[in-house]
């Protein structure tokens, strides 16, 4: 490390070589597929060949004469990442919504979360255990998170996972929410719903035809129209099934953190993450179901309105100081969008 606070953040040579191997080999069995073809076909897989010996050679390259390097600032993180071109992105610590370190037989990640993506710092990208604690100590403070160090905690588990800092408000939305949502679908005329979805049908057939019908056109060997045609239908039909399965159960009850610097929506597998700056107003509306009242917050961004279930008055009470602590202005006339 030096007094600027850069440290080689590269990939490690078993990743280099695995992948290195795996763009060789793929372009030497492109390069034996070409053999038994001519024309267009011939060609394509000619410069696939091409391409996967190039992107080869660049995990080499790359990893020899072009070193990666991670540079903490006193304002931002400057990350590299990227293949095959190294982009540097600039996270603001400001922007850090939560973070989290795994440790898994011996290795480590420290893994940051913001509202453009996550971002992940491991052992095996930096030089040493003690760049590794160097930075991650580094960032935590900038963050004003103090978490204890590897040597502090004893002898870590064989597989550890924890999250910082701890969420301001937390809570979890309640069952009626969903069935609220699917009513809500239901409710309305059938023919609508019926239209929207032969919409989405034609669409997504017409993307799985279109390739077909081209190969057709320019007289490149395809497979017989009848059996094509089945496949896109029996492929564009499970689509559109999942496209209405998602329509009549549109939300399912999941978990809301409200933290320093933004928003975390666990939804049991994944999570989304949003900052503060991202919602420019926000409202609480009340609706009737199923003979109990439900209290939702409305929240506006760039995409649309974003719709969370509270658990309760409490809750709705410590929301409305938060939203006046971080500026974000109430907006009265504010309305679901399924309304």
């Amino acid at each position: 490390m030096d007094l600027n606070r850069k440290y080689a953040f590269n990939l490690p040579w078993r990743a280099v070589v695995i992948g290195t191997g795996l763009y060789a080999g793929l372009a030497v069995f492109m390069a034996h597929l070409a053999k038994d073809f001519t024309g267009a076909i011939f060609f394509c897989l000619v410069v696939l060949s091409v391409i996967f010996a190039v992107l080869a050679c660049i995990m080499v390259t790359r990893r020899l004469i072009f070193p990666r390097v991670l540079e903490l600032s006193e304002d931002a993180i400057l990350f590299p990442h990227g293949f095959p071109r190294t982009r540097i992105t600039r996270i603001h610590y400001v922007d850090i919504i939560r973070m989290a370190e795994r440790s898994v037989e011996g290795q480590s990640s420290f893994w940051m979360f913001i509202g453009r993506g996550i971002f992940e710092i491991g052992t095996n990208h930096l030089p040493n255990i003690a760049d590794y604690n160097a930075v991650r100590d580094f960032i935590c403070a900038k963050v004003s998170v103090a978490i204890p160090r590897h040597d502090e905690r004893g002898a870590l588990a064989s597989r550890t996972w924890r999250e910082f800092p701890e969420p301001i408000l937390h809570w979890r939305e309640p069952n009626d929410w969903a069935r609220y949502r699917t009513l809500q679908f239901t409710s309305k005329p059938l023919f609508p719903r019926f239209a929207r979805a032969l919409w989405f049908f034609g669409r997504c057939f017409g993307i799985i035809i279109l390739p077909w019908f081209i190969l057709f056109l320019c007289g490149v060997p395809t497979s017989p129209a009848v059996e094509y045609v089945s496949l896109a239908l029996a492929v564009t039909l499970f689509f559109t099934s999942l496209h209405w399965l998602n329509a009549a159960h549109p939300v399912h009850a999941t978990e809301i953190s409200f933290r320093d610097n933004g928003i975390t929506q666990f939804f049991g597998k994944q999570t989304m993450d949003h900052n503060y700056g991202l919602f420019s107003g926000w409202a609480i509306v009340e609706r009737q179901c199923e003979g109990r009242v439900l209290q939702i917050l409305l929240l506006r961004w760039p995409y649309g309105v974003r719709a969370f279930a509270l658990s309760d008055t409490n809750t709705r009470n410590r929301l409305v100081q938060i939203f006046h602590d971080k500026k974000i202005p109430q907006v009265p006339d504010l309305r679901p969008s399924w309304e």
